[in-house]
Formats: C-alpha cells, sequence, structure tokens
C-alpha cells in the first residue's frame, strides 16, 4: 500500500507540470554553426515562457563556467523575492559539429536516490548573435500521459533587452507555434534576496527529474 503514495505522488506532479498535448514539436530548425566559445560570459533572462505558467524567479542569470572535469553552466536565480539559489550543470557537447547547437545540461545529485542521481535536460540553441540575445528552447515529453512541457529562455547581455534584439530572439517561436505575446517578462528590481545559499538546488526551469 505505501509503494503506491510515492507513484501517486510522481503521475500527480507530471500533470501538473505536463500541460501539452501530444509529443514536442517535430524539426525545429536551431541554430546555425553555433560557436560555443563565443556563448561565454554573462546572460540576463530578459523574457521567459513556461508552458505550466509558472513564474516564481526573478534576476535569473546563465554562465558557462570552465572546470578541470568539463563545461558547466551555472543557472543563478532569486526565488520569490527571497532567496538566492543557483544551479550547476555540465554542458554535453555534441559529437558532431552540425550539432552543436543541440546541448543538454546534465546536473549530479550525491545524496539523492539512485535513479535521481543524474538527470540529463535538453538546452537547444535557436538563435544568437552572441552580442546582444540568445533564444534557448527546452522541451520533455511525458508518455505517461501523453503531453509535454516547454520552457524558452529569452536571454540578454545586459539587463535590459532592446526591441530590435527581442523582435529577432522572438522570431523563432513561431517554429515550435509559440506566441511570443505569451512571453513573461523578468523582474529585475528585486535582486538583493534575504537568504543566501551555498550549496547548488533544483534547475527549476526543468520540470521532472526523470523520463515518466
Amino acid at each position: 500500500m505505501f509503494k503506491l503514495i510515492p507513484f501517486f505522488l510522481c503521475v500527480n506532479s507530471v500533470f501538473g507540470y505536463f500541460t501539452l498535448s501530444g509529443k514536442c514539436p517535430d524539426s525545429v530548425k536551431l541554430q546555425e554553426n553555433f560557436k560555443l566559445a563565443d556563448f561565454y560570459g554573462k546572460w540576463y533572462q530578459a523574457y521567459h515562457y513556461s508552458s505550466d505558467d509558472q513564474h516564481n524567479n526573478n534576476c535569473s542569470t546563465l554562465e558557462l563556467l570552465t572546470r578541470p572535469s568539463g563545461i558547466y553552466l551555472n543557472q543563478s536565480r532569486v526565488e520569490l523575492g527571497l532567496f538566492h539559489r543557483y544551479s550547476v550543470g555540465k554542458v554535453e557537447i555534441p559529437q558532431r559539429e552540425e550539432d552543436a547547437s543541440s546541448l543538454y545540461l546534465v546536473f549530479a545529485f550525491k545524496n539523492a536516490p539512485r535513479r535521481l542521481k543524474i538527470r540529463r535536460y535538453p538546452f537547444h540553441v535557436l538563435a544568437t548573435n552572441y552580442n546582444y540575445y540568445a533564444t534557448i528552447y527546452s522541451c520533455e515529453y511525458s508518455p505517461l500521459i501523453d503531453k509535454h512541457f516547454i520552457y524558452v529562455w529569452i536571454l540578454s547581455r545586459h539587463p535590459i533587452l532592446n526591441d530590435v534584439s527581442k523582435q529577432l530572439a522572438s522570431k523563432p517561436l513561431e517554429l515550435i507555434g509559440l506566441d511570443s505575446t505569451k512571453l513573461w517578462k523578468d523582474d529585475m528590481s528585486k535582486c538583493t534576496p534575504k537568504y543566501y545559499e551555498d550549496f547548488p538546488a533544483e534547475p527549476t526551469t526543468f520540470r521532472f527529474p526523470v523520463p515518466i
């Protein structure tokens, strides 16, 4: 009887996160000739879209880090205007040059149950000019309920994204059937949180830790 409780909680979470019917969009065109070296440096999340309509973070930034064990992406944010948290995922670089913009992030959690220790999520580059804007796309599919979840980052090299760059960054969203008017503008007014945490937290932009 008690074994059914975790499964029920998992299924309940899936229904809450995965809100779009069917599989992820097919044949999504990604950035051609993507150069990861030019993507280095700090990016501000200027706008975002979450298909489950959750908007708990503000002052979100992304930055590539080089470590002896590889290249990592640090996702820093302020949750609910109170807590500074971050998630560090290793960048899985494609072997083929033509797949350079089809990146994946791998998160490791030492104290998690065995099935949840390693988690791999898509981090695909739809468009970028490296100096002003970048459009990042992630989609996860649940065959259990035949629904998917989408998260989109519209990134800026500066805290405020200019209108021209926003238009260019939003243009690829048509390919995944996303209306740019649904983008949520990030709040950069409360970037001094009351509480800081010095250990990595769950990545909130990816909705489920294991394939469901």
